[in-house]
């Protein structure tokens, strides 16, 4: 078995974002899998048709097909992957979580307009986002150009469930946000750690950040720490040498 591996949640449940941070910490020699969760990576009309519990279901299968083969597991999440891999943190066992922009509940009043907009507009078009700076990031970012409005309440349901859970936490974890994060609001980051109270918890501030930090300003940094983080709860093979 492999002696460490790690499961990653992308923005949304997509696998893109994810992939300079899989490619850094598969260079440390830790076997990643970085799935996108169901109804994710296929069309905003399937996606629509998927509820938090499918998102969670499908995250699960992956866990254990990682555990099935590897001695510790630990679980890496952005923005609702973040909510997703807190979820999983306390529901399965695994070695370490970090929780990556990661919002702790989304407005009721964005979740009532949403809900009465849906059954009207089942899909609502993607007029602006903003884009990482580096040019080379840019080939990381979502391909859809329109989004589910059932989204908030599956997202708001999750984060619900997420918030009843947290104090059950009870493995290391480390809880990243971005200072120029717009998304998550910028008390997400503590009230998170704030609702942990059987584990011990980082919190890591990046002053150059957004929403998505894998693909910002202080990606490398963030790379950095999340190493640093999962080397003290996770068998990493030297460099270079097979597990």
């Amino acid at each position: 078995m492999r002696a460490g591996c790690l499961l990653l949640h992308g923005f949304s449940g997509s696998p893109l974002e994810m992939i300079p941070l899989a490619h850094a910490l598969e260079a440390e020699g830790w076997m990643v899998s970085n799935p996108p969760l169901a109804g994710h990576m296929t069309s905003p009309h399937e996606l629509a048709k998927t509820t938090w519990p499918q998102w969670v279901q499908s995250a699960r299968g992956a866990y254990e097909d990682l555990s099935s083969r590897c001695e510790r597991v630990a679980i890496l999440g952005l923005s609702m992957g973040g909510a997703v891999a807190l979820y999983l943190g306390v529901t399965e066992s695994p070695s370490a979580v970090v929780a990556i922009s990661t919002l702790i509940r989304v407005r009721p009043l964005v979740v009532r307009a949403s809900r009465a907009a849906s059954r009207v507009l089942p899909l609502a078009p993607l007029v602006f986002r903003l884009g990482p700076k580096d040019p080379r990031m840019r080939q990381y970012q979502s391909p859809y150009r329109a989004y589910p409005l059932a989204g908030p309440a599956e997202v708001s349901a999750l984060l619900e469930e997420t918030r009843r859970l947290l104090p059950s936490l009870r493995v290391p974890l480390l809880v990243v946000q971005g200072r120029r994060d717009r998304v998550a609001p910028r008390e997400s980051a503590q009230e998170i750690a704030d609702l942990v109270t059987a584990a011990p918890v980082e919190v890591l501030w990046l002053p150059r950040s957004g929403h998505v930090i894998t693909l910002d300003e202080d990606r490398e940094v963030f790379f950095s720490e999340v190493r640093r983080f999962l080397r003290g709860h996770l068998d990493v093979p030297e460099r270079g040498q097979d597990a």
